[in-house]
């Protein structure tokens, strides 16, 4: 998977008052400015140190839940204990250390635990002092998985805390993962590190080459083959994109493994045939019938629901809090026996009273398991809310941990589900604030993400147009996060509302300039989308600007199209243009 470099600008300062159109603060802006394969990531960044904050010293991998993050930075491990002399890696996943400082975590439990690996009962003066002097020489290497799941209020600001005060971190190279909602939902306090995204499989070339390798390894290529003809059927956008993300293809490719099946339209569908074939694995090991089935779905449902709910508790589960919802481990008839067989929850540790810590088999599932538990949108803010906060009420529409759960709580298909859905996105769309629009800004968001999975809304063209209308009209306070959320939501409305401004006569060409430079993020491959561009191309009342744009965007979306090869190729024998100038943007790329 290629690795991407993400430099992020800082907000601009501010003096005095703001009109509420500037009001809205936004996650600072995110722009890929270098790609790296993950070999020479591993040179460049952590064996040459070229960096540009830290040199090398502090560095953030950030994603979404299954992108890849941990498995990267078990490679990392990997490879640091190989090539780079004298190194120390030490691995330490951040739930565990439940409230306890990261310093006492690696000089109480992870030294003795090295201890115990050589013979002695607890860690002696004489290793601990060993220990400093790794530290002191800088040889020590950590690596912290999982700053997400970390038992804060703000894990990013807590760890910034620990490895100010906590002189002898600051001596090691620290390599952590975070996912990106996290990373760019509050004030981040680890600014000096230098962060890289992980990001998404392409679709369709690292989809089907990955589909490929898959059932060619199992000897049943010509299955491979027939998955990947059924994702380009026409519908199943949204779940091409789903399955860029390696662990939603992962658990794709085990489902289809097993038969044929249908594609659902939603993430909440795609994971119910995954929890669904997870009943199949091993089925003649472990026996359930129907009704264990779903007294477990439901239990395990109020346990992640309370767990993401209570923030010591998010990920890392204590076996008191566990046994409240599934019993007791030791009882062989138990939910949480079930649960444990089934491979739902894991054992990932004990607590310093030496009890069992648990999590869920990926914290994907939790979230999907808390949305399969909600039946009543007042959950996710209050249904008396007018225009602006109550007071002493919960809003966790703005609480990053619950946009997951709520996109999958917004795709599920009961039929008894669809009038509180549609009410839900109303009020999202409706919402006042009375804070200057910050928070009517992110409800709007948020509800063009969700028409994504819920796609019976009434108003989602609407919504759409709006969002692709602000992505080129707004202030800048709002046109990023706009643009950002024109890429969360249906792939297919969002081409179809920038094409219309492609093709409108009222718009002026700086408008059609912005409306393409858009289709080139979302419209990779999409025929109405590349049609436009060739047809804006063709135009002969265009400015040189917006033609070069149209050209760029229709080389980066049209890469093996016959037609957007065809355009290019005649607009590069136009003696009509400056054709240096034209093709700069892209020359060579293409």
């Amino acid at each position: 998977m290629p690795l991407g470099l993400v430099e992020r600008k800082k907000q601009s300062k501010r003096q005095g008052d703001i009109s509420p159109e500037q009001s809205s603060e936004l996650y600072k802006e995110t722009e890929i400015t270098k790609t790296f394969e993950h070999d020479a990531f591993l040179d460049e960044v952590l064996k040459q140190k070229n960096t540009p904050k830290s040199q090398g010293k502090r560095i953030a991998i950030i994603g979404e839940p299954g992108a890849g993050k941990t498995t990267r930075l078990q490679q990392i491990a990997d490879w640091v204990s190989r090539e780079i002399d004298q190194s120390i890696v030490i691995w330490v996943s951040l739930a565990d250390l439940r409230g306890e400082e990261l310093k006492s975590y690696l000089f109480k439990t992870w030294l003795t635990q090295v201890a115990e690996k050589i013979g002695k009962a607890e860690a002696t003066e004489q290793l601990k002092n060993d220990f400093v002097a790794l530290f002191n020489q800088n040889n020590v290497w950590l690596l912290l998985d999982g700053l997400d799941e970390m038992s804060a209020s703000n894990p990013l600001t807590e760890i910034a805390r620990q490895f100010r005060e906590a002189g002898l971190i600051s001596q090691a190279r620290i390599v952590l993962t975070c996912r990106v909602n996290l990373w760019d939902g509050s004030i981040n306090a680890l600014d000096d590190f230098d962060t890289y995204r992980s990001l998404d499989f392409s679709y369709p070339q690292q989809v089907e080459r990955f589909i490929d390798k898959w059932f060619n390894k199992i000897e049943i290529p010509e299955r491979g083959k027939n998955l990947c003809v059924k994702l380009k059927e026409s519908g199943k956008e949204r779940i091409q994109d789903l399955v860029k993300n390696p662990l939603r293809l992962t658990l794709l490719c085990l489902n289809w493994q097993s038969g044929d099946g249908k594609l659902p339209d939603t993430q909440a569908g795609l994971y119910q045939q995954f929890v669904d074939d997870f009943y199949k694995w091993k089925k003649e090991e472990f026996v359930t019938d129907s009704d264990q089935r779903e007294q477990l779905n439901v239990e395990l449902g109020k346990l992640a629901k309370e767990a993401i709910d209570t923030e010591e508790t998010r990920f890392s589960l204590q076996q008191d809090f566990v046994s409240k919802f599934l019993g007791d481990a030791d009882d062989k008839n138990s939910l949480l026996n079930l649960a444990l067989n089934r491979g739902w929850l894991n054992c990932v540790g004990i607590d310093t009273n030496r009890k069992p810590v648990y999590a869920f088999f990926h914290a994907s599932f939790q979230e999907y398991f808390a949305a399969i538990a909600i039946n009543d949108w007042g959950f996710f803010f209050p249904r008396k809310h007018k225009n602006q906060p109550i007071k002493g009420e919960r809003y966790r529409i703005f609480e990053p941990q619950w946009k997951q759960t709520i996109l999958l709580w917004l795709g599920r298909e009961e039929e008894n589900l669809k009038e509180q859905q549609q009410q839900f996105i109303d009020a999202l769309v409706n919402f006042k604030d009375g804070c200057r629009k910050f928070y009517e800004y992110r409800a709007y968001f948020l509800a063009t993400a969700g028409i994504a999975e819920f796609r019976d809304y009434f108003r989602a063209d609407e919504i759409v147009t709006q969002i692709a209308k602000w992505t080129i009209d707004s202030l800048s306070s709002i046109k990023e996060e706009a643009k950002s959320a024109l890429q969360q939501t249906d792939r297919t409305k969002a081409i179809a509302a920038l094409v219309q401004l492609l093709q409108s006569t009222t718009v002026d060409d700086s408008t059609r300039r912005r409306a393409a430079d858009s289709l080139r993020k979302i419209g990779t491959g999409n025929k109405d989308a590349i049609a436009a561009l060739v047809q804006l191309l063709q135009s002969t009342n265009l400015d040189d600007s917006t033609r070069r744009q149209a050209a760029s965007s229709l080389g980066e979306i049209g890469t093996g199209n016959e037609i957007a090869i065809a355009a290019l190729v005649k607009l590069l024998q136009s003696t009509a243009i400056n054709n240096c100038q034209l093709f700069h943007p892209f020359a060579g790329s293409r």
